[in-house]
């Protein structure tokens, strides 16, 4: 998250035994304060972050709030949230893949849908804790002892499923999906409102959203010929989206 081009954000891999359900570490670091609010777009992901600096300002509708949070989770968003830090900044981030934080927290993640909560509230476990003992470590330092905890949890994940599949690869018609499957679109809406926090359609439109605006920059051909290829019906579907998830229009990215 913070996805800022003038702040210095660097991703990091997991660990091989980690990868199927973790998509990277991240960490920004700045010694300035930015003076203006910053968008940070859904990615189909959520984020457990830890905060070693000054706590994060968010901005919506005209109104500022603070997040005094030192350990926090930003579940699954569909819209923008707009922020900058309080002051100098130090964050560490852990990046989920869908149905990711849903395996080490063990927690129905409808609930944590575009909202942001203190660690403690979710996990009962040592992770919540960890931000004083990570504060004066390096970023591979702290990243070591949060992929230990994390590894310590691999052992009682649950089986997989059909929807699993659905997950990894959120393409094509979902009720075809289920019928292929022998999968029942009750269950199907039931898992991904526990497992990612939001229907399956709206997940479907996210990663497609995701997908589309990272092709389109500098994208200079027919729009309604790249929103065939995306998977929308025409220009005006792909608009509809691009208005919700971004709120703006998918040309503004083309130059």
């Amino acid at each position: 998250m913070l996805l800022q081009p003038d702040m210095p954000y660097t991703e990091f891999p997991p660990d091989l035994r980690l990868q199927q359900f973790v998509e990277c570490y991240w960490c920004v670091k700045s010694a300035t304060q930015l003076n203006s609010f910053r968008p940070v777009f859904p990615d189909a992901c959520s984020d457990i972050i830890f905060n070693f600096s000054a706590p994060l300002l968010y901005e919506e509708h005209g109104k500022i709030s603070c997040n005094q949070f030192q350990s926090f989770y930003v579940g699954i968003q569909t819209a923008p949230i707009f922020t900058k830090a309080g002051g100098p900044t130090d964050l560490l981030g852990v990046r989920f893949k869908n149905q990711g934080a849903w395996r080490f927290l063990r927690r129905p993640l409808a609930e944590f849908s575009n909202r942001t909560a203190s660690l403690k509230e979710l996990d009962e476990g040592d992770l919540h804790n960890l931000t004083e003992q990570l504060a004066f470590l390096s970023v591979s330092e702290r990243i070591k002892i949060i992929e230990l905890r994390l590894l310590a949890r691999l052992g009682n994940e649950p089986g997989w499923d059909m929807a699993d599949q659905f997950f990894s690869s959120p393409s094509g018609s979902i009720q075809g999906f289920c019928r292929a499957n022998n999968l029942s679109e009750r269950t199907l809406e039931r898992r991904s409102r526990e497992r990612i926090g939001v229907s399956p359609k709206i997940y479907q439109r996210i990663v497609r959203f995701r997908k589309a605006s990272g092709k389109l920059s500098g994208f200079d051909g027919s729009l309604m010929e790249f929103a065939w290829d995306m998977g929308y019906y025409d220009h005006a579907h792909l608009a509809k989206d691009f208005r919700e998830f971004g709120h703006f229009l998918p040309s503004s990215l083309m130059h």
